[in-house]
């Protein structure tokens, strides 16, 4: 977004900044299902650490997914990051 006078908000442009930085990482396509985004199928930000857990948003925790996954995530912490929490916890153990 854009000031009356047309001159762009530093928050703004930090916001440009995040998502060029992403899509230098991540590519345009979604971290989750890795499907290219269009006009159809636009980018979010979604908090990789949901940010009840974590309350950063910091660009390491941000990932751009498509609105279907971020929706169907929510709140819920990513398989991966869970098992390496419950692995760490004692609760799930290695079979080998």
């Amino acid at each position: 977004m854009s000031s009356r006078c047309g001159v762009k908000r530093p928050a703004d442009r930090l916001r440009r900044a995040q998502q060029i930085a992403q899509r230098k990482v991540h590519g345009w396509r979604c971290f989750y299902c890795r499907r290219p985004f269009t006009e159809a199928l636009p980018f979010t930000f979604d908090h990789y650490v949901p940010y009840r857990f974590w309350r950063t948003t910091r660009l390491r925790n941000l990932v751009l997914a498509c609105q279907p996954c971020n929706a169907a995530k929510a709140d819920s912490l990513p398989l991966t990051f869970a098992l390496l929490l419950l692995r760490h916890s004692g609760e799930l153990t290695a079979t080998a």
